[in-house]
């Protein structure tokens, strides 16, 4: 029974340990992802975000617009992809995304779509298709900091370079380390990933 409990105590230190390891790079990965980038990529992608009954976006679909539309005025990317798909609204994460962008004058014929994807892992997934057609093998990936790493790592593992850039909304502190340690539990149950969370060069 000793032995039980003393093997229950060694796993359960383990799993804290790698649980707070996990969570402080995804927290410091999402704050060290706030400035603009420095190198030209050929596609910006937006990751979706829940969309309001009515039809509006949340603050967090509106925040990674906004700043993809800013990205795109400063001249990182001729495209912008926003992906993200419908679920039980009127229109999908990806609509209401490019609605947002087009709003701060991001020209219609420079907005793609993917709104078929339901989860991070279907974002990288249906949006690949869409990107190697027209040839882009870097993005910029815009979400909110503590979904970055997750994001990134999925995108990777489709074979972009990708660079990460946070949308820059302020969350209250709770709100913030909720959302982090949701992303901690995703990557943890899925810990390959985490392999695919270091940058590498493209593979198209």
């Amino acid at each position: 029974m000793w032995k039980f409990l003393k093997f229950g105590f060694k796993a359960a230190l383990g799993l804290g340990c790698a649980g707070a390891g996990v969570f402080t790079w995804v927290y410091v990965y999402g704050k060290a992802s706030r400035p603009p980038p420095k190198e030209k990529a050929q596609a910006i992608v937006v990751m979706g975000a829940r969309v309001l009954p009515r039809g509006q976006p949340s603050r967090a679909l509106y925040a990674r617009a906004e700043r993809a539309a800013e990205l795109f005025h400063e001249g990182v990317a001729p495209l912008l992809l926003v992906s993200g798909g419908r679920v039980d609204m009127p229109k999908s994460e990806a609509q209401a995304g490019c609605e947002v962008a087009m709003g701060h004058r991001v020209p219609p014929k420079a907005c793609l779509l993917e709104a078929q994807s339901r989860s991070t892992a279907q974002n990288a997934e249906f949006s690949a298709p869409l990107l190697r057609e027209r040839g882009v093998r870097h993005v910029v990936l815009v979400s909110d900091g503590y979904h970055l790493l997750r994001a990134c790592a999925y995108f990777r593992r489709q074979g972009f370079a990708v660079t990460p850039v946070a949308s820059g909304r302020a969350l209250p502190w709770r709100d913030e380390a909720y959302w982090t340690a949701r992303e901690v539990g995703a990557l943890l149950s899925r810990p390959w990933l985490l392999w695919w969370a270091f940058e590498r060069k493209a593979r198209l």
